[in-house]
């Protein structure tokens, strides 16, 4: 049995006792944006946050599944469905009970639940099981698909016969639609129909029901696409369209792209705050988790710095300059160029990696400054005044800015350093077939590709023929995302300065 998360660690204990101690607290817990109370069941941990999904409005549950039951290998890679995390998100729902669990999926979009359940279970009509078993049997796999049965956990509900795909939740489906049955009966049989079909199909195309028996392939459905336009909506980019825009802006290309002609059609997303028509979250839960570090209190202007070098925030001078410009004379380019600068975030965040793992959500909007500051020099000339810069930002955006510069971040940094070490490595690492020399070969391969930092896992069998120093500004520099000395590249003083930098440790 699943112990309280009241009863865990101090942190999360007193957190929870706060949250949940008061009526208030608990109203406005309700109201919260759901990315807000998907960073505090996250905080909290899901196996531990059975009280708080518990409280969650069902539109708060199905907006965090859309960001919870996804994954991608790496940035800019197709997010695929997580069967294994929804069926944990079941275990969480039944600690409110059975019936409560399944009064919340009846709410929810049937697509979706049938897509989720679909990975979880195979659902199969008897009578069709029959003809497949006999098929099965004329060809010479009856036994085989007769012990496969066996070995499945299988239950039969109406005409239907439900195996699972994912032991480690059966009990957990299980109960879902046993209390879907009672209490929903009409719904979980439309449910099963649709999950029958998708199974007769899967099984058709994939050579009859014992391969799929012993099989761990995932179905397929149009929820991935229904989940994407709602996310569109509110202004987050699809990791295959943003690795897309990525690859346009290093082409000198970005701007005319449908990507951003797309974004620019939708609506501005909201601001994070309640939903339309409720009330606004109670300040002291804000303050609570702001003090638990669930939310950031740091406002976003804040990351524009000061012109200093501390951690990975560098100097924007050009484009901080402009921006208090544009708050002087024109709030209504300001306010667009903020919206662009969330989407130029989204993108990196869902595209981008940095030191061989995705963006951080500060990082990226770091980056994402840098990067336009570094495409305003680029576009204007040296020492322009606020009015001119501020003047160019209020026609053109920050999406042609941070496209130039994104550009000049990739050829005059990324490639020029790559190419840079990978001459120096050709003429240290010995011919042969070692480790060093296979890796320093897919070095030029991957340079030859555009993508130079492909295999910087390996890069450590190249250690030994470079200095620390010059090893260390080549895993800086030679990345999707460069940094030089910690700090993200955000003007032309800085590229050179990096570039220098790489000749003088080669040269050592």
């Amino acid at each position: 049995m699943t112990s309280s998360p009241l009863m865990k660690g101090p942190g999360t204990q007193g957190l929870l006792y706060r949250v949940l101690e008061s009526p208030e607290q608990v109203s406005a817990l309700q109201h919260l944006p759901p990315p807000t109370l998907a960073r505090l069941i996250h905080h909290v941990g899901l196996e531990d946050a059975g009280e708080l999904v518990a409280l969650a409005t069902t539109q708060q549950l199905a907006r965090i599944f859309d960001d919870d039951l996804w994954r991608s290998t790496r940035p800019g890679q197709e997010e695929r469905f997580d069967a294994e995390r929804f069926g944990l998100w079941l275990e969480v729902l039944l600690e409110m009970g059975a019936d409560r669990a399944a009064a919340r999926l009846a709410e929810m979009d049937e697509d979706f639940i049938t897509f989720a359940l679909s990975g979880l279970v195979l659902v199969l009509d008897m009578d069709v099981l029959l003809m497949s078993h006999l098929h099965e049997g004329e060809q010479g796999d009856g036994p085989l698909l007769d012990k496969a049965l066996e070995s499945s956990l299988s239950h039969e509900l109406d005409h239907f016969l439900l195996i699972s795909r994912r032991p480690e939740s059966w009990d957990a489906v299980l109960s879902v639609l046993v209390a879907l049955d009672e209490a929903h009966h009409e719904l979980l049989m439309r449910l099963l129909e649709h999950c029958c079909h998708q199974a007769s199909e899967y099984i058709e195309d994939n050579g009859g029901l014992y391969a799929v028996l012993t099989s761990a392939e995932q179905l397929e459905s149009d929820v991935a696409q229904a989940r994407e336009e709602r996310r569109e909506r509110e202004g987050f980019v699809a990791p295959t369209d943003a690795a897309a825009f990525l690859g346009l802006a290093r082409a000198g290309r970005v701007g005319d792209d449908p990507i951003t002609r797309g974004y620019a059609r939708t609506p501005p997303p909201s601001v994070e705050g309640a939903r339309p028509g409720q009330p606004a979250p109670a300040l002291p839960l804000v303050q609570l988790l702001q003090e638990a570090e669930v939310l950031t209190s740091q406002p976003p202007a804040a990351l524009l710095g000061t012109g200093g070098d501390g951690g990975t925030q560098a100097p924007a001078t050009m484009l901080r300059e402009a921006l208090a410009w544009l708050q002087d004379e024109s709030p209504e380019a300001l306010a667009r160029c903020m919206q662009e600068l969330g989407y130029l975030s989204n993108v990196l965040v869902s595209g981008c990696g940095h030191a061989g793992r995705p963006l951080r959500a500060l990082e990226a909007a770091q980056v994402a400054i840098a990067t336009c500051n570094l495409g305003m020099e680029e576009h204007l000339e040296a020492g322009a005044d606020r009015s001119h810069a501020g003047g160019w930002l209020a026609r053109e955006g920050l999406v042609p800015s941070f496209g130039r510069g994104w550009q000049v971040l990739h050829e005059d940094v990324v490639m020029w350093s790559a190419r840079t070490f990978e001459a120096a490595l050709a003429r240290r690492v010995p011919a042969g077939r070692g480790d060093a020399a296979k890796v320093r070969a897919e070095l030029a391969r991957d340079l030859a590709a555009g993508k130079p930092w492909a295999s910087r896992r390996r890069w450590v069998h190249l250690a030994p023929f470079l200095s620390k120093a010059a090893f260390a500004a080549m895993r800086e520099l030679v990345d999707e995302c460069p940094v030089f000395n910690g700090n993200f590249l955000s003007t032309w003083a800085r590229v050179d300065e990096a570039r220098r930098r790489v000749e003088e440790v080669l040269a050592t």
